[in-house]
């Protein structure tokens, strides 16, 4: 049985309204249901603007549909539970827990009279372990290093459990761990609950828990793909750098040739 396209970004435009400058330009992409895709390009190309379009955050020219549902129609707490949106940056500058942060993803989801229910909290428990920060719950979010308020930060966009989540570039900030462990758990949670899954990076030795590649320059998807795209001609094309790719295990590592 084919798969359902989740999202589908067509002929997506945007530019800023004060000095008219074109930022996106006639962006393309699809992810089906459970799949997960990646956004390689250099520093801006564009690619956090596109996954705020994409997001709804930001108002653009085409069309960015979800589940068959236009995403700029839909009103904001029925828009949160069909997408998840985690920001590159942060600025939460109140001083709540850890935990609390967390229950906030449950939001779209909360009776205004009755609050969270247990299975909220169960939810937030479950992801605490999941992403092996159960320890922080109790600490004030302020108090947490870069690193640790970005795992948190993941944990609340999963903790949303929309049908399509979107991440820009969610390893920032992290040690190689838990980069790792980062990356490991958006794959196995698109598996396991059909999740669609979108997120930007920089490093491409980590593409490999992506199903679908997708580079970006100058303002638009210019290819698609999947490991096979992780080839010489893709980084002098995006980034100008000559590169040696090895093959290990199924997995392409790509080495600048400085």
């Amino acid at each position: 049985m084919a798969k359902k396209l989740m999202l589908n970004v067509s002929n997506v435009n945007f530019n800023y309204k004060f000095d008219n400058q074109k930022i996106l330009n006639e962006c393309n992409l699809k992810l089906k249901k459970g799949e997960v895709g990646c956004i390689l390009g250099q520093n801006g190309v564009g690619k956090s603007t596109l996954l705020k379009c994409i997001s709804g955050l930001l108002n653009y020219d085409g069309n960015v549909i979800i589940s068959n549902n236009e995403i700029s129609n839909i009103k904001p707490k029925e828009r949160s539970k069909l997408i998840t949106y985690s920001a590159q940056e942060f600025s939460i500058n109140f001083n709540y827990s850890v935990f609390e942060i967390l229950l906030m993803g449950r939001n779209p989801y909360v009776n205004f009279f009755n609050g969270p229910t247990n299975e909220d909290e169960e939810l937030v428990y479950k992801t605490l372990n999941k992403l092996q920060i159960e320890h922080l719950a109790n600490k004030s979010f302020l108090s947490l290093s870069g690193g640790q308020k970005r795992l948190v930060m993941i944990a609340r966009a999963l903790i949303q459990d929309s049908k399509v989540m979107i991440f820009d570039e969610p390893t920032s900030f992290l040690d190689f761990k838990n980069q790792v462990l980062i990356l490991d758990v958006i794959k196995k949670i698109s598996k396991e609950y059909g999740k669609t899954i979108l997120f930007s990076l920089h490093d491409p030795n980590l593409t490999y828990f992506a199903d679908t590649i997708f580079t970006m320059k100058n303002g638009t998807i210019v290819n698609s793909g999947g490991q096979d795209l992780l080839n010489k001609d893709t980084f002098m094309d995006i980034y100008g750098l000559s590169t040696d790719i090895l093959q290990y295990n199924n997995k392409k590592i790509v080495i600048p040739n400085l």
